[in-house]
Parts: structure tokens; C-alpha cells; sequence
């Protein structure tokens, strides 16, 4: 990508980020960008064609941020990078306006579709740390839950659901294993509520 294209897509990324979806027009995005419109369009024909490119940078952003994220070799501070990440309301501000387009726009599908492949092995090798098989299932458990803390982070100021945040995706990554070493010694929830249960 061209420095002009670069510098483009950069001041669309920030007109979402600060206006929404709403407010991402070519001549906003041109003005941001220090440029007359004809210029813009050069680059960028139609609306439709920025966008498209502003939702590749945006995935490709969240993926970069992701994999330095978990890249720490102790689980905690995977999981820690992972908040920090999650409870940043700029990106996950840019990915919901996204999200929208991305229900009409096919295009803007594939980005979204891209953006899962990416974070697949990095969620893949979070599930491993913790002594867990990442199956398709478990994969999207971990997305799903991840996507809601960042939707959730964004709604309610970000910072105050940072411990939440953690102890959810701790309590993930962690109550699956205990169940799984329960089952290995032949222990289950129901045994232990059996036993447990007052005479």
C-alpha cells in the first residue's frame, strides 16, 4: 500500500473511531486526511471501496495487537495482555461500526471472516497454555466470550471492567481443566454434589 493509501485509510480508521459509522463520509475522511476529495477518490473511487480497505487495516490491526498480546510465555500474562487488549475501547469502537457494513456488505464479510482465521491459532495457543484442546468448539467459546468482554468494556468505560474481564476469561481457561483432571480421577459434579448434599 502506497503512503498516500496508508495515510487515507488511517484518517478513516480515526473518523470511525471518533464519529462512527455515521459519520464516515469521503469528504470527512478527506479533510482528516489533509487532502482535497479528488484526491481521496484516486485512491479510493467510492465509499464502499474505502471502507472495504479500512476493514482489511482493522483486522489486520487486531490481529497484530492480538498475537503480541498472548505472545508472553506464562498463561496469567497471556491472559492479562488479552484484557488489556480487550478493555481498549479504540479498536473494539472500530470493529462494531465495521460490524454493521459488514451485515450488507459482502465484502466487508470477508474482512470479518479473515479477521476469525487470524485469531484462531493465536486463540489456539491460549487454550494450549492452559493445558486445554483448542476444538472448533472451545475456540469459539474463547472468541465469543472475548468478543463479549470488548462489546461490554466498550459500553461500560473500558478501565472499570478490566477485573472482571480477567477473572472471566481466567475462570474459561480454568474450569475446564479442573473438569477435565475431575474426570480423569473419576470425580464429577454430580458425585460431588451427591456427597456434599445434607443428609
Amino acid at each position: 500500500m502506497s503512503e498516500k493509501r496508508e495515510a487515507i485509510v488511517a484518517a478513516a480508521l480515526d473518523v470511525i473511531q471518533e464519529e462512527g459509522l455515521s459519520g464516515f463520509t469521503q469528504p470527512r475522511v478527506a479533510h482528516r486526511a489533509g487532502l482535497r476529495q479528488s484526491h481521496l477518490t484516486y485512491y479510493f473511487p467510492t465509499r464502499a471501496d474505502l471502507l472495504l480497505a479500512v476493514a482489511e487495516e482493522a483486522v489486520r490491526r487486531r490481529i497484530e495487537v492480538l498475537r503480541a498480546a498472548v505472545s508472553a510465555e506464562d498463561p496469567a500474562a497471556k491472559v492479562a495482555g488479552l484484557v488489556e487488549v480487550l478493555v481498549d475501547p479504540r479498536q473494539t469502537r472500530i470493529l462494531t461500526a465495521l460490524t454493521q457494513s459488514a451485515d450488507a456488505d459482502p465484502a466487508v464479510r470477508r474482512a470479518f471472516v479473515a479477521l476469525g482465521a487470524g485469531i484462531a491459532p493465536l486463540g489456539a495457543g491460549l487454550l494450549e497454555s492452559f493445558g486445554l484442546e483448542p476444538t472448533e468448539a472451545s475456540l469459539a467459546l474463547l472468541q465469543a466470550t472475548s468478543t463479549g468482554i470488548a462489546v461490554l468494556a466498550l459500553a461500560t468505560g473500558g478501565e472499570a471492567f478490566r477485573d472482571r474481564a480477567e477473572q472471566v476469561l481466567t475462570q474459561l481457561l480454568t474450569e475446564p481443566l479442573n473438569e477435565q483432571q475431575r474426570t480423569r480421577t473419576g470425580i464429577t459434579h454430580r458425585s460431588t454434589d451427591a456427597r456434599e448434599a445434607p443428609a
